[in-house]
């Protein structure tokens, strides 16, 4: 009940409401057939998206690579939802996530309030002529019995038909409210005259859709109010602009949980729709005389008002369109201006200050608007998993005391000198900071956009979810398995004992070599074939080090150069390094490539992490398909035929 009274004005608006129904029943059947078009709407987007299973969200990503295209996706996928304001978030969702052009997501736009104006024809030609409520009975009756169906095609199917008969349904109730308001309530003795007039009308169309979230919405009331004698043809042309122009409210709502992207698109929608709104303003004399031409040679008789506020709608528009076509290329260095870009995509910056005196990180690419869609969500999320890999190398670097340069691909030379060197009181970072800093902020903030995807998901999409997840997991406990490794690195460090020394020089060797190789991953994005190698090589070279390493110890124990509780100590240290490589290189697989090298990386990993860190020949794997699996190696045979176990320490 307190979350329900938190805004304190609603409960008085609806009980201002509520007096007014009873006052006037004229009233409340207006704003039930308001009420009644908007659900149907609502019903009709998301009828449509389930019914065409997402080709409206395809098409957008793979016909706007040219601005007519863009112009047309706009036009047409606004006239067949008609909702602008979908199409509108659906490319603020889009550009934010890298998928589509600023170019593109401008030309959408453009297109999509030209595409409106289809719904004004529609409602001026059929729906305030016909007995839509007879037209919308069966319509609710087939939405309602389709949409209890499980199957998604024909859920989506019953949608699409309950959101029409909504639509229809909601015109003959505003139709019904307006003409029983006539000797009751005279709306045209209200009307102003004069530019006074035209900016009452304006604010008032304005108003209308900021409130009703649609510009269908508001061009419905005018257009049965003006066909009802209560709306007069110049205050009915004023309340078209303001409707036009309160749509940029949308955009603006979009863009508040957007990024920069996002954002210009956004800007670009306000200034496209503010130009055309001040230009129609300006010339409204000339636009209505215009009017009135092209209606007598398109045979409109000249008291066809609903006719011909359909045709200024589209005058008005397509003049805008004309207007600003030509300024796209200096609207987008505007945009860029006023919007920069930010951090490129998986970027590891290295500062002069030590890394836990930077500022704390948290998740840069992850936004409300993404949640529109799917491919959206899942390439924002790639996004931040970039970012989140790019801190979790330098995490990691800074726990094993590796200096910085080896995020930016040192010669191997100089690692092997870098690592024997003293490690300076400034290198010595603690793990625990790092991650609290680094770390915990970033991957909450992605857990908390999984859990806000309130989306419906192919299953390759959620396969590729999962995966995601998995590798963002990954990530940390790389990090984590750092953090055990630093307790022990951080004692010995300034060991004096050649042996213990050695080794742990060795293990953050390896760790670095690690690092390297995952790093080069970014030059050789899209090349499946060269990655496929570079995580045949990383597990070969984990393989060989972990059997030598391992060869070390028990040889140092035996020659009682290491004692027990060192060799065990080393050997559980290893098996830490052996994490973090197993961890890097399963989510850096989902993160670079998809399908075959994912599946050649995890896959020794998910048998058992364990084995997998043995040294055994593998075959590179062909590009086309993996080979079949080899048969398992005959164990040696000792004396009496009976199988010989060689002697080796694992720790688990």
């Amino acid at each position: 009940m307190r979350t329900f009274l938190k805004p304190g004005w609603l409960p008085v608006a609806l009980f201002v409401l509520l007096i007014l129904f009873f006052w006037k029943v004229e009233l409340a059947t207006l704003a039930a057939g308001i009420a009644l078009f908007i659900m149907g709407m609502r019903h009709l987007e998301d009828g449509f998206r389930a019914f065409t299973g997402g080709a409206l969200e395809r098409w957008l990503g793979k016909s706007t690579d040219r601005l007519w295209k863009s112009l047309v996706f706009g036009f047409t996928s606004t006239s067949l939802v008609q909702s602008s304001s979908l199409v509108t978030l659906l490319s603020i969702a889009f550009l934010s996530a890298g998928l589509i052009s600023l170019t593109a997501g401008i030309g959408i736009v453009f297109g999509s309030n030209l595409g409106t104006t289809t719904g004004a024809w529609l409602i001026a030609l059929v729906g305030l002529k016909v007995d839509l409520a007879t037209v919308a009975m069966p319509l609710l009756v087939f939405g309602v019995m389709l949409g209890r169906r499980a199957e998604a095609h024909w859920k989506g199917i019953g949608q699409v038909l309950l959101g029409i008969g909504l639509l229809f349904f909601g015109i003959d109730l505003m139709k019904a409210g307006f003409a029983s308001f006539e000797g009751a309530l005279n709306l045209d003795s209200y009307a102003f005259s004069g530019w006074f007039g035209v900016l009452i009308y304006v604010i008032l169309g304005l108003l209308a859709t900021v409130v009703m979230q649609s510009s269908h919405a508001t061009l419905m009331i005018t257009l049965a109010a003006l066909a009802g004698g209560q709306l007069a043809y110049d205050n009915a042309l004023a309340m078209a602009i303001g409707a036009n122009l309160g749509t940029t409210v949308t955009a603006v709502i979009g863009a508040l949980g957007s990024n920069n992207a996002g954002r210009r698109l956004a800007a670009a929608h306000i200034i496209f729709n503010g130009v055309t709104a001040a230009v129609a303003l300006l010339i409204l004399p000339l636009l209505a005389r215009s009017v009135d031409s092209i209606a007598y040679i398109l045979g409109i008789a000249a008291d066809a008002y609903t006719l011909k506020l359909a045709l200024f709608h589209t005058l008005f528009n397509l003049l805008g369109l004309v207007i600003m076509l030509p300024f796209i290329p200096l609207m987008i260095k505007m945009l860029m201006r006023w919007f920069p870009e930010g951090i490129p995509v998986g970027s590891t910056e290295i500062k002069p200050s030590v890394l836990s005196q930077q500022p704390r990180a948290r998740a840069l690419y992850l936004n409300d608007s993404a949640l529109v869609h799917a491919n959206t969500a899942l390439k924002v999320l790639d996004q931040e998993l970039l970012h989140l890999a790019a801190l979790t190398r330098q995490v990691i670097a800074a726990s094993t005391y590796l200096p910085p340069a080896v995020l930016l691909g040192m010669p191997r030379r100089q690692l092997h000198e870098a690592v024997r060197a003293p490690v300076a009181a400034s290198q010595r970072e603690d793990a625990d900071v790092l991650y609290e800093r680094h770390i915990k902020g970033v991957y909450s903030d992605i857990v908390d956009f999984i859990s806000r995807m309130d989306i419906s998901f192919l299953p390759e999409q959620q396969q590729t979810l999962m995966e995601h997840n998995v590798a963002g997991r990954d990530l940390v406990e790389a990090v984590k398995a750092a953090k055990h490794l630093q307790k022990n690195l951080r004692k010995h460090l300034d060991e004096t004992q050649p042996g213990v020394r050695t080794s742990y020089d060795a293990l953050r060797e390896q760790c670095g070599l690690a690092l390297l190789a995952l790093g080069r991953l970014e030059d050789i994005q899209g090349d499946a074939e060269a990655q496929a190698e570079l995580f045949y090589e990383y597990e070969k070279a984990g393989k060989l080090f972990s059997a030598e390493f391992q060869k070390n110890v028990q040889l140092q124990l035996r020659n009682r150069e290491l004692d027990g509780w060192q060799a065990t100590s080393l050997l559980n240290d290893m098996h830490y390094l052996m994490d973090i490589r197993r961890h890097l290189a399963m989510a850096h697989a989902v993160l670079a490539a998809r399908g075959e090298v994912v599946d050649q990386v995890v896959a020794p990993y998910e048998q058992d992490p364990v084995a997998a860190e043995q040294p055994v020949r593998r075959e590179r794997p062909a590009k086309a398909s993996p080979p079949p699996p080899k048969p398992p190696k005959k164990k040696p045979r000792g004396k009496g035929g009976k199988e010989r176990i060689e002697p080796s320490i694992t720790l688990r």
